[in-house]
């Protein structure tokens, strides 16, 4: 699964990198959790136009047909097996595409009686993408917009930490992901294909980051634990 991830770039970055308007400030963030308002690239909608379009949601995806919005909390990941297929996720996935904006994203180890935080990065750009799906939700008298991070799983380097990884987004795959005739399931099996394990990287970080209201730059110091893993891009994973 995801259930934290970090996006430390500025406005100006994002929109360099995905060729997008941005009308809005982002903070830096190094401890993104479930409910928080982040950045997500998706289709801009002008009648079929491949325009893209930076938007601000939160993530928690709130069904459109939920009672309320307290479904969110269940809903920060849809498996890549079955999203399809899910009544929360299917329409969705069909209509409603886009790439979460992300730099890391973390996973946690046992030492010690004591669970630490991983670091981890993907790709040989400092600044990428997830793949997600959002919903927009109406009810008593406010509209919630909402993400969810596809998951799938875990590749061979990422399997020492958990079971289970993001579906990364290469850079080549946005457009057909966003606006692609190709039917979806097929865009994410080969995101899922092609993922770059050989950029993959991670290390320990300050265990301050499990707190999910703790936030800033002190958190990536990193921890020297003895037996947690770290890996180099294109290098072996350390041994435990």
């Amino acid at each position: 699964m995801c259930g934290r991830y970090s996006l430390t770039h500025s406005s100006e970055e994002i929109a360099a990198r995905f060729n997008v308007e941005i009308t809005f400030e982002v903070s830096p963030r190094y401890n993104v959790a479930p409910t928080d308002q982040m950045p997500v690239i998706r289709s801009g909608g002008q009648q079929g136009a491949e325009a893209r379009e930076a938007a601000v949601l939160r993530w928690g995806l709130v069904p459109f047909w939920a009672d309320d919005e307290s479904i969110g909390y269940r809903m920060i990941n849809a498996r890549s097996e079955t999203v399809g297929e899910k009544p929360a996720f299917r329409a969705a996935f069909r209509r409603r595409r886009c790439l979460v904006v992300v730099d890391a994203f973390y996973e946690w180890v046992e030492d010690n009686d004591k669970k630490w935080p991983i670091r981890i990065t993907v790709g040989d750009e400092p600044l990428g993408a997830f793949a997600g799906i959002w919903e927009r939700w109406s009810g008593d008298d406010r509209v919630i917009e909402s993400y969810t991070i596809l998951t799938t799983d875990a590749h061979d380097v990422v399997a020492p930490l958990h079971d289970r990884m993001p579906v990364w987004a290469p850079q080549d795959h946005w457009d057909a992901w966003l606006f692609g005739d190709e039917a979806p399931q097929q865009v994410l099996e080969s995101m899922i294909e092609h993922f770059p394990a050989d950029s993959v990287g991670y290390g320990p970080v300050s265990p301050k980051l499990n707190r999910p209201g703790n936030e800033g730059e002190e958190l990536m110091d990193p921890e020297r634990v003895e037996g947690l893993p770290e890996r180099s891009p294109g290098e072996p994973l350390a041994a435990r």
